[in-house]
């Protein structure tokens, strides 16, 4: 059985559900725009304001929701018993309602919130949105991903050479030593670096303790934009496996379909 087997919601009805969507992750985004770059420069990590930019954000995404739609629910709001039994709801939402905090934290504009829209835990639509420089990406499953309403394509072209670009986690240096002729580069973001990646501004981009909030989005926009996301020993990744919330402790490739193998030959483990 494939999803198209199951999706049972229309063109049309698909095409409203990913209008509002994208209103709502605007309206969250302006929000978390009031609070952007303000947290407090003596600590690393300012916990309150992260917590408080969430928290914020959450309450315009679950009011919206709530008020409009009947049978949906959040992965967050589920426990696994909910999740895996027979009253699981047939529409699930995965949001990430800051994908980057240390970013969002210092000023640096690569942070967003992202969105994934699964029926029966297949998935369905794709959503983020970067509301400093406005890039608004978004999906459908298997079939076309935008930017702003324009299609976009990963690279097509699979020359490695200096002008190559591949992002990457934080603290990857401590896990791997190098040969890449190009350049190596971490942005804060996994949902953010997978978006580049489908839109052809970024080669590949490697991951490590990631979780499903991390991964939902970004690999469903990623996918329809023709790449695909692989465990670094060649396995193919499915986003199914981690619906219960557990961490991919083992490194993920995403990059165009059929090319992850030529960026793992550059990297290898300390």
């Amino acid at each position: 059985m494939n999803s198209n087997e199951i999706q049972s919601l229309t063109d049309r009805e698909l095409w409203t559900l990913k209008e509002f969507v994208e209103n709502t992750l605007r309206k969250s985004g302006a929000v978390l725009l009031e609070l952007y770059g303000r947290g407090n420069r003596k600590l690393k990590f300012d916990d309150e304001l992260v917590t408080e930019a969430e928290n914020r954000a959450w309450d315009i995404i679950q009011t919206k929701f709530d008020g409009s739609f009947e049978g949906h629910g959040f992965l967050r709001d589920l426990t696994d018993d909910q999740l895996l039994g027979p009253g699981a709801p047939r529409f699930i939402w995965i949001v990430d309602t800051l994908d980057g905090a240390a970013s969002f934290q210092s000023g640096m504009p690569v942070w967003g919130i992202s969105a994934a829209f699964f029926e029966k835990f297949w998935p369905v639509l794709g959503f983020l949105y970067l509301p400093v420089t406005g890039e608004l990406y978004s999906a459908y499953a298997g079939k076309e991903a935008f930017l702003n309403d324009t299609p976009i394509k990963v690279r097509q072209d699979s020359t490695i050479d200096n002008e190559s670009l591949v992002l990457v986690y934080s603290r990857f240096h401590r896990d791997f030593t190098s040969n890449f002729p190009g350049k190596i580069r971490n942005l804060g973001s996994s949902a953010g670096h997978l978006a580049y990646v489908a839109r052809g501004a970024a080669d590949a981009c490697i991951m490590k303790n990631v979780t499903v909030r991390d991964l939902a989005a970004g690999s469903i926009i990623l996918q329809a934009a023709g790449g695909e996301i692989r465990y670094l020993d060649g396995r193919p990744f499915h986003i199914g496996e981690i619906l219960d919330g557990h961490r991919i402790e083992d490194p993920l490739i995403a990059a165009p379909k059929g090319s992850c193998n030529y960026f793992v030959q550059y990297f290898q483990k300390t």
